[in-house]
């Protein structure tokens, strides 16, 4: 019971070493950011709902979120880059929070500053989304 107990300990202890926690700064804005969009729901005026993987969607898959120069960026398709203007930045003790509009698209977004993890919706006209993902440090 000792050894399996020890063997335990021993592999909590090397996969906390192996994964490294996430730095104090990565995820408050500070640092640009690279993030994935996992899981997206889109749903229309009618109460009609789609939930689905980002492609699925049509909604990019990857995308950076600079802070400091309140963008978010993505490429399209086509290889080309598209940005958006981060208009509006609150810091809570443990969101990032994020707001802008595109055309007819407003949108918000809050980072974990624990983890990373984000949580971001959508609206244009009777359309509705909302993305879950993540983000890592950029650079």
């Amino acid at each position: 019971m000792g050894a399996l107990k020890s063997v335990a300990l021993a592999g909590v202890l090397s996969a906390s070493i192996a994964v490294p926690p996430a730095f104090a700064g990565d995820f408050d804005g500070s640092k640009p950011m690279i993030c994935a969009a996992l899981v997206a729901i889109a749903c229309q005026s009618n109460g009609e709902c789609k939930q689905g993987t980002v492609e699925s969607l049509n909604i990019p898959q990857f995308f950076w979120v600079d802070v400091a120069a309140k963008t978010v960026g993505e490429r399209d398709p086509d290889g080309q880059i598209r940005t958006s203007a981060i208009q509006s930045v609150t810091q809570s003790d443990t969101y990032l929070v994020l707001q802008g509009s595109k055309e007819s698209l407003g949108w918000s977004g809050t980072i974990s500053k624990a983890s990373g993890k984000l949580t971001l919706s959508g609206s244009r006209g009777s359309l509705a989304m909302v993305v879950y993902g993540a983000c890592t440090p950029g650079k």
